[in-house]
């Protein structure tokens, strides 16, 4: 099926007007236990991986039977192991809006690139579920089987590769896994940076922190960004940023640059930690000011460059 930019936009807006998630429904959890939290008690597990829900919102489950191991209910004294899979279903309601304002860049018969807006999740994942970019694309296109490529955070807009089949996601996947991809963002940060260029190396936890994000760690996994100032907007106090990521780590960029110093304008959880204490990851509006610019690749034996148009707000 070809999929022109017309046709893309005409099924978009006929799912999405309303939200799917605008209508009260229960959502269902399916959870897998990776090896690194094998032999921890089934509530101490959910208290890691869901660290804003309290213990209470656990027990009340197991004493309902509705929280489950390899789809038999769990009790007080579950222990999980590598390759379990956990399953619990939360009460009807409605999920926050997200922007539909989904385009397509580019398509052809084995991939589709879009420009993402913010917000709008990738995928289903705590508050979100049939308001993600995967539930509406299949909505959307119920004869299609979209895999998701890679990712970006549901506040940051900008290029999103999606395979329609396996072969092309594994194809394009190793070449985010092994850095051959060249990805490009721009930032509008708060300060004034003295150097035109500058990077950083600070490594990242693998743990989620209590929003849901990462938080830097000496003994993490590695991570490098390098920045080019771009234009200093002295007047405002911010600066527009040319970013460059060497590694795909979860919330890289927001977190390198909340470090050095230069928080995202918008970022509010990651220029003030304490936000995520009482507060989820993904903010309910476009405040972010973090896009996903430009993208190099190879593909059909050659390199293949797509650039996503410059959100208006960053007024570039």
């Amino acid at each position: 099926m070809l999929i022109t930019k017309e046709l893309f936009k005409e099924h978009i807006s006929k799912v999405t007007q309303p939200l799917p998630g605008s209508v009260a429904m229960p959502t269902h959890y399916k959870l897998p236990v990776k090896k690194k939290y094998e032999n921890l008690n089934i509530i101490d597990f959910f208290l890691k991986l869901v660290p804003r829900a309290n213990k209470q919102v656990w027990l009340e489950k197991i004493n309902t039977k509705t929280l489950l191991i390899n789809g038999k209910p769990a009790t007080v004294n579950s222990i999980v192991k590598g390759g379990d899979i956990t399953e619990h279903s939360s009460a009807p309601k409605t999920e926050p809006e997200v922007s539909n304002n989904i385009q397509l860049l580019y398509s052809d018969d084995a991939i589709i690139i879009i420009n993402k807006p913010a917000p709008l999740p990738m995928h289903p994942s705590g508050r979100f579920n049939r308001n993600s970019l995967t539930e509406i694309l299949k909505l959307a296109f119920p004869k299609e089987d979209f895999k998701i490529v890679h990712r970006l955070d549901a506040n940051t807009t900008g290029i999103v590769i999606l395979g329609r089949n396996k072969e092309i996601v594994k194809t394009i996947g190793s070449q985010f896994e092994s850095k051959q991809t060249k990805k490009t963002y721009l930032a509008l940060v708060e300060g004034i940076p003295t150097d035109d260029y500058f990077n950083t190396n600070t490594k990242i936890g693998t743990d989620k922190t209590a929003g849901g994000g990462r938080a830097s760690a000496t003994d993490g996994i590695d991570a490098y960004t390098e920045f080019k100032v771009l234009e200093r907007r002295a007047t405002i106090n911010q600066t527009l940023l040319e970013v460059t990521p060497h590694t795909g780590r979860t919330n890289q960029i927001r977190l390198h640059l909340a470090q050095l110093g230069f928080p995202i304008v918008g970022d509010i959880g990651y220029k003030d930690s304490n936000y995520f204490k009482n507060n989820p990851l993904t903010y309910n509006t476009d405040c972010l000011f973090l896009h996903a610019w430009k993208l190099s690749f190879h593909y059909q034996n050659k390199n293949f460059l797509i650039e996503a148009p410059i959100p208006k707000k960053f007024n570039f």
